[in-house]
Order: structure tokens, then sequence, then C-alpha cells
């Protein structure tokens, strides 16, 4: 009976080490994609703004430190997973370090979509999804809170203290054993 469970846990290990291993190697291909699609954008937009468009620094900005957030953001899921699929503790110190960068980044995002709204209340920049909104035909100014990223990052680091604590409560059990 006991070996039957053995080699459940050992197929079921297996398992998840290849999955695993499945998601770092999505994770890195979006993360490269991702990367190649932003030095695009932001060639551009450099390009417009070098070829005079005034305005066009704000977009410049908020292209590089958006993008730059989200490849972070990939590339910290990338190692989270290539940490589980090498077999290293999951519950440790370093994926819950991980977790909180990943936390940091969120918030971030969240705070530079804020400042970036409040930037543009008084200069509506459609292109990149800031505008006005008309209401009985006077134009209001919107601030936007990104509430997902928001959520995302509360939840990111929620996860981080769990491993955290996980990782405390495994080091304290090798302990006593």
């Amino acid at each position: 009976m006991k070996e039957s469970s053995d080699f459940g846990l050992i197929m079921a290990l297996r398992k998840l080490k290849r999955t695993c291993k499945a998601l770092k190697l999505c994770f890195l291909v979006a993360t490269i994609v991702l990367s190649i699609f932003w030095i695009v954008v932001v060639a551009t937009l450099l390009m417009g703004w070098l070829n005079g468009g005034a305005g066009a620094i704000n977009a410049v900005l908020y292209a590089v430190l958006y993008g730059a957030f989200v490849v972070l953001i990939l590339w910290n899921l990338t190692k989270l997973f290539d940490g589980v699929g090498r077999e290293d503790a999951p519950f440790s110190s370093s994926q819950a370090d991980r977790l909180q960068t990943i936390a940091v980044i969120a918030l971030a995002v969240v705070i530079l979509d804020f400042l970036i709204s409040i930037g543009f209340i008084f200069e509506p920049a459609p292109e990149i999804g800031f505008g006005m909104v008309a209401n009985n035909g006077v134009a209001e100014p919107t601030l936007n809170i990104n509430i997902g990223m928001l959520a995302f990052s509360a939840i990111m680091y929620s996860l981080s203290a769990i491993f955290r604590y996980a990782a405390l409560l495994q080091q304290l059990s090798d302990e006593t054993v």
C-alpha cells in the first residue's frame, strides 16, 4: 500500500516538474516576444519625438516605463517556475522574494498609470488610452486607477508572505527532524 502511494507521489512530482518547465518556457517566450515588441514601439515613439513631436516625450516615457515593468514581471515569473522545475524548494525565501518583487512592480504599474493619467488630465492622449469623458456636454477629466493590477499586486504580496512563512515552517521542520 505504501509503495503505491509513493509511486503516485513520484509520478505527481514528475508531472509537476514537467508542467513548471512548460510554464517557464511559455513565460520565457512571452518575455522575449514582448521585449522585441517593446523595443520596436519605443524606437518608433522615439523617432516620432525626435522628428519634432513636442508632446511625444510623454508617450515615450510611458512606453519605456510600462514596458520595462511588464518585462520584469514576466522575467520574475520565468525565474519562479524555473526554480520549481529544477526541484528547488518551492517554499523558499528566494521564491518569496520573487513574488514580492512581482508585487512591487505591479504596484509600480498602478502608480505609473495613475501619475500618467494625472499628467494627461488637461492634455488628452487617446493614442495611449487616456482621454476626456463628455458628461452632459461638459468635458470632465478622468483619473485611471488600474484596479485589476492593484488586486494582482495585493495577491502576489500575500503569496510572498505565505511562501516566506512556509519556508520558515519548513526550516523549523527540518531542524526538528
